[in-house]
């Protein structure tokens, strides 16, 4: 199994959006009794998840100058000025979620550029869940908090009794379609920009394996590639920075009353 997953690395290195199943069985008397499923998308998954671990540790070095140090005090300072600048909350709840959700996203999209790697927010199925489960506990806080009043979402005080039911359809479709809106912003824009690299790198490494003149055709294409890599790892930054917004300012419109 092994041999033919190394095969397909070696034939497509910059394929990230083919999701490898590992799967280990553990037998008991001569027959199987179990497995345990295993994908690249949920060891990189955990890899997010440990690398995040290793660089919030790596603040407490206090011996020499630090420079994950020096980057996670400016982006604890920028979660820090969303929350201000996009709810009115008096102090900054939820930052951690909000913090942690925006290094996963941002260590997710740039573990994404390392070749052989794959890109877990190019899979649809992991961005609707970050949308989903945030959009929901978000709904869960708000209804303890407001009860009832949390209605006043989709039926604003002084809408005409004739309209009414139109309003409240038109408004919890509106409101649900946040959930894809955002899980479907962030997949698409890393699974277009990763199929742009595949698609110039494989016509670049075509012209190179050429040989004659098109190896110095091939100079500029990989300058092309060179500069996407720099727009890439911008935009990774980027969709994190979106991404977080827009949950704040969800998180916003339901625990804030009006």
């Amino acid at each position: 199994m092994f041999n033919i997953i190394f095969q397909n690395l070696l034939f497509h290195p910059l394929d990230q959006f083919e999701i490898i199943v590992l799967a280990f069985y553990w037998t008991g008397i001569g027959m199987p009794v179990g497995a345990t499923l295993l994908t690249n998308l949920t060891i990189i998954c955990a890899l997010n998840v440990f690398l995040i671990r290793i660089l919030l540790g790596s603040i407490f070095d206090r011996g020499n100058f630090n420079v994950w140090e020096l980057i996670l005090r400016e982006c604890y300072n920028l979660v820090k000025s969303i929350i201000k600048s996009n709810t009115s909350l008096k102090r900054y709840q939820y930052f951690t979620i909000l913090f942690f959700l925006f290094g996963f996203i941002l260590l997710a999209n740039l573990v994404g550029l390392i070749p052989y790697s794959f890109t877990i927010t190019s899979s649809f199925v992991v961005t609707f869940f970050l949308a989903l489960s945030h959009f929901i506990g978000i709904n869960i806080i708000g209804l303890f908090k407001h009860k009832w009043k949390i209605t006043n979402l989709f039926l604003p005080s002084g809408v005409p009794l004739a309209i009414a039911p139109f309003l409240i359809i038109i408004e919890l479709v509106s409101y649900i379609a946040k959930v894809f809106s955002l899980s479907i912003r962030l997949f698409a824009n890393m699974m277009s920009g990763h199929a742009l690299l595949k698609i110039l790198i494989g016509f670049s490494w075509s012209l190179l394996t050429a040989g004659s003149i098109y190896i110095l055709v091939a100079i500029f294409p990989w300058i092309i590639v060179t500069i996407i890599m720099f727009l890439e790892a911008l935009i990774a930054f980027l969709q994190a920075y979106v991404f977080t917004i827009l949950v704040t300012i969800y998180i916003n419109d339901v625990l804030v009353e009006h």
